[in-house]
């Protein structure tokens, strides 16, 4: 590889870095081609662990070449986009953050919880960085204030208060315990609130917080905790303006946490907030200062925007806390200017893009609940997979003595668990419990479609269960694509021996006869046994769902 690199023109470009499967695993740019090659293949060792760990799987590369820096940081961002390099930094954007909603054309609004923002009338707040934080202020709101929270249907045909009226949760609008004059009232102070002007909530909230860990009441006080920091976030936001300005300008801003990162760009025009845009970071190198994690998240975000057509006019500056390296070039690729905080007012902006990010990542974390790159590694040596396992799948039985059998696809992506790949399936072909058949059934209607194939399939169970899967794949014609079984501990010895002993959890490998241990404290083990258990949870869900349908005589199948 040295003396390909060697061989390299002294151009600007880009170079896409291979592993022995040929799958494009890094792109990067540079000014001169050889020389930031010849960085990378010098015998010395590398200085960052994870830069070490992608050359070591680097078998080849090809360069692309451009005339100018700028065509190659346009060209980088597209090739990023094209194959999702897994040591790449990507961004993954969500667009569906929740707004809380208030209907003011009718008598008695309640606030609504939503990810769609229309064009309707209603006073819209958020967005918020997650579902939590919009419920905790949703929920906190409606018992200070005491609104409604009932459906329009409920609320036409009561008779009499609910019993959140008599926990002095809500003032009955619904039988005329409180006029339409004095519950717009109401909604005045709840708007006035959500627009930053709740002080006293916040004073209250703060106190109660104080109080309750002053009496050791720490669940209490962490309740407290959450409904502040929710309703700060989101009151902060709304008071982003610049009143009087005519310039459209985006406030950028990341917080981070490993490899691990979260975007956020407010997005002014007129002085006005109009959008509030949340990307998750993903194969962050942490070797990077901020200002470089920055220059990436800009690239991106302004190219993407490019290529997919904004629905907002692109901003004429950008403010960021620090100036990114080749501020010049960057500024001339991407047509924006590149401004750095200089007064109040763009500290204020800047510090509330910087809390929503950090509030953002905190959301992602819980939510991912990812393993990481050491993780895929550690599997891969473990297992003796052929690649990474980038995509993995794990299937599970569920059944109760025979009847109402079904099945369960969970899909992790890059270590972490992506939910619109989940599926669930209703066995058709197999009557009583025959879990083998049950998996026959499964498998061959799933790889039966086009979808992408998963790096590695993991079954639930032991040399038999694995022997299933792997014929099953042979008779489908599935190739390149790894299978194990995963069985679960067990018990060695009778409850009469003195001592009782008891095996690892244990993946079985075709063409292997003794099972690999998995020991708690690895990253395989971690990660294997958590997808394991979320196909579990997720087929038994639906089998209950399935059995009570029948049972209730709703199946009609």
């Amino acid at each position: 590889m040295l003396e390909r690199a060697k061989e390299t023109v002294t151009s600007p470009g880009c170079y896409l870095m291979r592993d022995e499967a040929s799958t494009v695993i890094y792109v990067g740019k540079a000014r001169n081609l050889r020389s930031r090659l010849l960085q990378y293949f010098q015998p010395d060792v590398q200085e960052h662990p994870r830069t070490e760990m992608m050359v070591g799987r680097v078998r080849r590369f090809d360069v692309i070449l451009t005339e100018t820096e700028a065509e190659a940081l346009i060209l980088e961002a597209t090739l990023i986009k094209k194959h999702k390099p897994k040591f790449n930094v990507r961004l993954k954007d969500d667009k569906t953050y929740p707004y809380l909603r208030i209907d003011q054309g009718v008598s008695f609004p309640r606030i609504e919880w939503t990810r769609k923002v229309r064009r309707d009338g209603s006073r819209y707040f958020g967005p918020f960085p997650s579902s939590g934080a919009a419920r905790k202020v949703l929920k906190l709101l409606n018992e200070t204030f005491q609104l409604r929270d009932c459906s329009d249907n409920t609320f036409r045909h009561r008779s009499r208060p609910c019993i959140l009226h008599q926990m002095g949760q809500c003032s009955a609008p619904c039988v005329g315990l409180i006029t339409p004059q004095a519950y717009r009232e109401v909604i005045q102070e709840v708007i006035g609130v959500l627009e930053g002007r709740g002080d006293k909530l916040l004073k209250e909230l703060r106190k109660g917080m104080e109080d309750a860990a002053a009496e050791d009441e720490f669940e209490l006080a962490a309740e407290y905790r959450d409904q502040l920091q929710a309703l700060e976030l989101v009151t902060a936001t709304q008071v982003v303006a610049e009143p009087g300005s005519v310039r459209s300008r985006d406030v950028a801003s990341v917080a981070r946490h490993g490899s691990e990162g979260h975007g956020v760009m407010l997005q002014l025009r007129e002085g006005k907030l109009v959008a509030v845009r949340h990307y998750h970071l993903q194969n962050l190198d942490e070797s990077l200062p901020e200002p470089e994690v920055l220059k990436d998240f800009l690239a991106q975000f302004y190219l993407e925007a490019s290529d997919e057509g904004s629905e907002l006019a692109r901003a004429s500056e950008v403010l960021l806390a620090e100036p990114p390296a080749d501020l010049e070039l960057l500024e001339r690729t991407l047509g924006v200017s590149v401004r750095v905080a200089e007064s109040a007012s763009d500290r204020q902006l800047l510090n509330v893009a910087l809390a929503n990010a950090r509030h953002g990542l905190e959301q992602a974390s819980r939510k991912e609940q990812g393993h990481g790159l050491k993780a895929l590694e550690d599997i891969l040596d473990k297992l003796h997979l052929q690649r990474l396992p980038q995509r993995i799948e794990c299937y599970d039985i569920s059944n109760f003595q025979g009847t109402d059998s079904v099945a369960s696809r969970v899909v992790f992506v890059d270590g972490a668990p992506d939910k619109n790949l989940y599926r669930r399936y209703k066995i058709k072909t197999v009557e009583g419990s025959n879990d083998f058949a049950s998996m026959r059934e499964v498998l061959g209607r799933r790889f039966a479609n086009d979808e992408s194939l998963p790096d590695l399939v993991v079954v639930d169970g032991g040399k038999g269960q694995l022997a299933q899967a792997v014929a099953i794949l042979e008779e489908l014609g599935v190739q390149g694509v790894g299978v194990v079984g995963l069985a679960k501990a067990r018990t060695e010895s009778d409850f009469q021996a003195t001592e009782v002993k008891g095996s690892h959890e244990r993946i079985f490998i075709p063409n292997r006869k003794n099972p690999v241990p998995l020991l708690p404290h690895t990253e395989a083990y971690k990660l294997l046994t958590h997808i394991r258990d979320e196909a579990h949870r997720f087929a038994v869900s639906y089998h209950r769902a399935v059995r009570s349908k029948r049972i209730l005589g709703g199946d009609r199948d």
